[in-house]
């Protein structure tokens, strides 16, 4: 059986009746074909099913491109032993941003809820999280919360001023999400050593991508992402809400392959 040197792997919520709360999908990362939907996620699993595939198969493939899923590098290196894994930068920078929002809640929680700052934190959650270099200067206007009409960039300013360490976190935030964006393993390493000062929601996080260092390496020297596969997943959940959801995992697995166009004969998995 053939299996791609390049696969990019994640998961998705199925049907009630998969064996997990999500199922595991599998592309092809080159042609962005979607090789397989399977109703598990354990290793042992996916074991047994990458095992159906003879062993030049397996040693065929190069690059997994995944999340920060524990279960995926260890099963690179019992199933594939070629293979390296990349971590999706989609999952590192969602990460960055996840540690970020909750530092901010926080903060806005130490304010009273009836107070323009509280109200200023929650609504512009999402002006936040633009990057740095992507934020308005020139364009003024009034905004809700605020006196005085204002830029893009000064709303931020403000917002971050009401406390040091929700400042620091973004920086850091910033720092690292640029890193990834241009590939700069020096100023990725740098920017979490550089300061120390960041909320604990984020060491927390940045505990976690050093536990994925050598995955988080070797996304700075490829270029290859789970944005089709991500892509996929939202084809999926449309064919989930035009369906009103199915029963069957199995017909849900049919249909999922008929409408990318998979012969059902290609897949492995049986019943």
């Amino acid at each position: 059986h053939y299996l791609p040197e390049i696969i990019l792997m994640d998961e998705v919520k199925s049907t009630k009746s998969a064996t997990g709360a999500m199922s595991f999908e599998f592309m092809n990362g080159e042609t962005h074909e979607l090789i397989d939907l399977l109703p598990y996620r354990t290793i042992n699993k996916l074991e047994k099913y990458f095992y159906r595939f003879d062993q030049a198969a397996r040693e065929n493939v190069k690059i997994i491109v995944t999340d920060m899923n524990y279960t995926y590098p260890k099963l690179v290196q019992t199933v594939f032993p070629n293979a390296m894994v990349v971590m999706d930068k989609f999952h590192i920078i969602n990460a960055l941003n996840r540690a970020f929002n909750k530092t901010r809640i926080k903060v806005m929680k130490k304010c009273t809820s009836s107070s323009r700052e509280f109200h200023a934190l929650k609504r512009y959650w999402k002006l936040l999280l633009v990057p740095t270099e992507q934020l308005n200067f020139e364009q003024f206007k009034k905004w809700t919360n605020f006196p005085y009409w204002m830029a893009a960039t000064d709303v931020v300013h403000q917002l971050l001023s009401l406390d040091s360490e929700l400042e620091q976190t973004y920086q850091v935030l910033n720092s690292v999400r640029s890193a990834v964006q241009h590939q700069d393993w020096h100023n990725y390493n740098a920017a979490f050593w550089n300061n120390k000062t960041y909320s604990e929601e984020m060491k927390n996080t940045i505990k976690t991508l050093e536990s994925h260092h050598d995955e988080i390496r070797n996304t700075f020297t490829t270029h290859y992402s789970n944005g089709p596969l991500e892509g996929s997943n939202n084809k999926i959940k449309a064919i989930k809400r035009a369906s009103f959801a199915y029963r069957s995992f199995w017909r849900f697995r049919t249909r999922v392959l008929y409408v990318f166009k998979i012969k059902t004969k290609r897949a492995l998995i049986t019943k």
